[in-house]
């Protein structure tokens, strides 16, 4: 199985940015290899269980998690999400409408008429800017907050990715290409640690799936002792590689958001999440 998924995925660097090569997979089939993979690899596992991330490892580890989600440390980030919200609401309701638990859901997608992937929190900034408010920084504060918010109301729902353009396709596939590319000192890639080493540990950590990645976020780590954006932790994985990091909000790590999100279509959202 990790043969022929190898091989699969492997076509797929040939996908550069800015092109589209014949290389170019489906992206339902590649979707169906990645879940058909992690069930070989982990057959006990359903798929809906990796929306909890590397505790579906450790049964202990679940336990520890599953006690401070009893009381999660990310809850006074939710109500200043809230608040933050309500302070701006008229300009957010304009944007996105009054019901707070659809919003999250619609998050990524792309805009055919501006030719590229938009992410919740960049659609928070523009929603701001075009109202002449300030935008709000990207990885952590305010944005990560509200961010927070909108997921914990729409807890229970699905991701529901939709590729339905040749440019939509086109974002998918340079996602791909940028999660099976290695870089760095260390010559990693996101596919060496988060599929095909998913499990094992790295130091002292777990290396979580990729299947049900983007579900949790933001999230509240241990590390950082506040609620951070996944772009936020895409640049830190990229510093563990020893890789410079792309800028936040950046098309790259707009579109790998994209692949990733379509990856774990049909998981709920179960956001914000606690992480050491």
């Amino acid at each position: 199985m990790k043969k022929s998924l190898l091989i699969a995925l492997s076509l797929g660097v040939a996908v550069s940015a800015g092109s589209q090569s014949a290389y170019a997979v489906d992206p339902e089939t590649d979707r169906q290899q990645i879940v058909d993979f992690f069930k070989a690899k982990n057959p006990k596992l359903a798929p809906e269980e990796y929306v909890n991330g590397a505790y579906i490892y450790s049964a202990d580890k679940m336990a520890q998690w599953e006690a401070a989600e009893e009381f999660p440390p990310y809850l006074d980030a939710i109500d200043a999400g809230e608040a933050a919200w309500n302070k701006d609401k008229a300009v957010y309701e304009k944007c996105f409408g009054s019901d707070v638990s659809k919003i999250r859901a619609q998050y990524p997608y792309f805009d055919d008429n501006a030719g590229q992937v938009v992410t919740l929190e960049g659609a928070i900034n523009k929603c701001r800017t075009d109202a002449g408010l300030k935008a709000l920084k990207w990885k952590k504060g305010t944005l990560a907050q509200i961010s927070g918010y909108l997921a914990y109301n729409a807890r229970g729902q699905k991701i529901d990715v939709k590729i339905e353009s040749e440019g939509a396709k086109k974002a998918y596939n340079e996602g791909r290409a940028m999660y099976l590319a290695e870089k760095g000192q260390l010559n990693l890639s996101c596919a060496k640690c988060h599929t095909y080493n998913a499990g094992r540990k790295a130091r002292s950590n777990t290396l979580s799936p990729a299947l049900g990645h983007v579900t949790h976020f933001p999230v509240f780590r241990a590390k950082w002792q506040n609620l951070g954006t996944l772009h936020r932790r895409y640049g830190g994985c990229h510093k563990n590689m020893r890789a410079k990091p792309f800028k936040a909000q950046s098309a790259e790590y707009r579109n790998l958001e994209f692949f990733q999100a379509y990856m774990s279509n049909g998981l709920e959202i179960n956001g914000p999440g606690y992480r050491e």
